[in-house]
């Protein structure tokens, strides 16, 4: 049975049962985070302790500092040098937070040829429909894409992320099941080990307009009034 300390916080597991087979045999595991400003509570204490919860399980947990991702979603509008400062700025939090992952760049990954042809097999896989779904995972809506067709691949990238890493545990909020959903199936398709994902819940910003629409409800890093202060 999954302990009642990681259980913290947690909404749902896909699947509990999974979890705990897997955590018999020290996974690997992941949160993907865009570096796009001052890491609030959402970020600092939900995801934050939940990284070292399933580290003091026994998964290897890997903080993935999204740069290629934090670009195409315009975060800095745009600005790539920016980016990648905050993702060091990150880095300093979680060591001050006593939370000590192991750390990768999306820049990485995407250097490779192998890691661009996982994006097309999935992408040969996975319905327009589907996949215009999944971009709540980076805060849009599906016809944000009419006007910037980049924001398509987002996506793919995140499940050929977790493919190219060999990821077995992936950890996000609520706002992760479409892309987390995405990998399970595309796992099954492509012949990669299924993942179990961990949701967390998702901390509501203070501004009070458009609570019952989740993505402009969750609280954001990159528009500071939406930010718990401390």
């Amino acid at each position: 049975m999954l302990s009642e300390t990681l259980m913290r916080n947690v909404v749902e597991v896909i699947t509990p049962q999974e979890l705990e087979s897997k955590l018999e045999g020290n996974p690997k595991g992941y949160v993907g985070i865009e570096p796009s400003g001052r890491v609030h509570l959402g970020t600092g204490l939900i995801i934050g302790n939940k990284v070292r919860d399933l580290m003091d399980a026994g998964t290897d947990m890997t903080v993935y500092l999204a740069d290629w991702h934090a670009y195409i979603n315009d975060k800095f509008s745009g600005d790539v040098e920016k980016i990648r400062l905050a993702g060091e700025y990150l880095k300093g939090v979680f060591t001050a937070l006593d939370i000590r992952p192991n750390y990768l760049w999306a820049d990485e990954l995407v250097s490779k040829k192998e890691y661009w042809e996982k994006v097309i097999q999935i992408a040969k896989r996975t319905s327009l429909k589907r996949v215009k779904r999944a971009m709540t995972i980076m805060g849009r809506k599906e016809d944000e894409a009419e006007l910037d067709s980049s924001k398509i691949i987002y996506p793919f990238m995140q499940v050929a992320d977790i493919f190219d890493m060999g990821i077995e545990v992936a950890l996000g909020g609520m706002d992760q099941r479409h892309a987390h959903m995405l990998a399970r199936d595309g796992a099954e398709k492509l012949g990669y080990e299924k993942l179990v994902a961990v949701h967390t819940v998702i901390l509501a910003g203070l501004k009070g307009a458009g609570r019952m629409d989740p993505i402009e409800a969750k609280m954001s890093k990159s528009k500071e009034g939406r930010n718990f202060r401390g």
